[in-house]
């Protein structure tokens, strides 16, 4: 990863130039953009005829109706809207770990940075949410320049630290929010799966969208550790030391149990699901999975994430 002024990654970004992020499910936005909205004005996409009643614009009369029937009616459109953005970024101690020159909070972080500049150079909102057990920096989105700098000021400023309470802290966003977003959900999602299954339906059921960026390191994705070694626990005091090649095997299993679990529960909510488990491969995997949503949208179909 190449990094120019904080988290912004040129080489990311110009990889990402030629993509956009689109919504799928219906979104609440507040300027003219490209995206469906719930709210019905006059603007592109037909929605359905209603009864002329007294005060309409005559500009929407349907005249072939009125032709073949003699009876006033209106078209109803869908007003095209911007999307609402929201970047949920994990910044408890474990996303501190990193066994190269790069932590996962970094990975996270320069992620974070190019999907917002891609969102606010849609002219989409884009807000932050960044948290440990608490919601330590909360920007509500805004469509301003200035956001986007606040955004990488406040990612470029932080240490992570503390605990994770996703479940919670998804919730009280949402409390925060006046109208439905797509969030953009970073973490390494080490908290109980029960919580994030919690977390993810309440998404859903409230009618937000997501994408979900799940930020492993390398060396946690391919335990490469042969010799006697000494784990140390990021999120509290427990110390392990223990010889690799007994626990290898089964730690593999129970991580790709679990990285198996937190893909389900994304794509059983209808939401994207991406594995960042490399800083190298961080610019294909975004690109790879923006095209595939696009391609989605498109052909009305849905995928599986990688």
């Amino acid at each position: 990863m190449t990094r120019h002024g904080g988290f912004f990654d040129s080489d990311l970004l110009a990889r990402l130039a030629r993509l956009e992020i689109t919504a799928r499910r219906v979104v609440d936005g507040f300027l003219a953009g490209k995206n469906r909205s719930s709210r019905h004005g006059f603007s592109i996409e037909f929605v359905e005829h209603r009864e002329y009643t007294p005060g309409d614009d005559l500009r929407h009369l349907d005249w072939k109706v009125l032709g073949r029937m003699d009876r006033y009616y209106i078209k109803r459109y869908e007003e095209e809207t911007n999307i609402t953005g929201m970047l949920l970024v994990d910044a408890s101690a474990s996303m501190t770990y990193g066994s190269g020159h790069v932590t996962k909070f970094e990975t996270a972080a320069v992620t974070a940075s190019a999907l917002g500049y891609m969102l606010n150079r849609q002219r989409d909102a884009v807000g932050l949410a960044l948290h440990d057990s608490d919601l330590r920096v909360y920007q509500p989105p805004s469509v301003r320049l200035v956001s986007l700098a606040n955004i990488a000021g406040e990612l470029r400023e932080t240490t992570p630290s503390g605990k994770t309470a996703f479940d919670e802290i998804v919730k009280r966003v949402v409390m925060e929010l006046p109208r439905r977003c797509l969030f953009v959900i970073l973490s390494d999602f080490f908290v109980p799966i029960a919580e994030i299954e919690s977390a993810l339906r309440f998404l859903y059921y409230r009618g937000h969208e997501a994408i979900v960026l799940q930020v492993l390191d390398p060396a946690e994705r391919h335990f490469p550790f042969t010799t006697n070694t000494l784990f140390r626990g990021l999120e509290d005091r427990r110390d392990l030391i223990a010889e690799p090649h007994r626990l290898r095997r089964r730690y593999l299993d129970i991580l790709e149990k679990f990285i198996g679990d937190v893909r389900s529960l994304a794509q059983d909510c209808a939401f994207d699901y991406q594995l960042l488990d490399s800083p190298a491969d961080v610019g294909p995997a975004v690109a790879t999975l923006l095209a595939r949503r696009i391609s989605r949208q498109r052909t009305g179909r849905r995928g599986r994430g990688g």
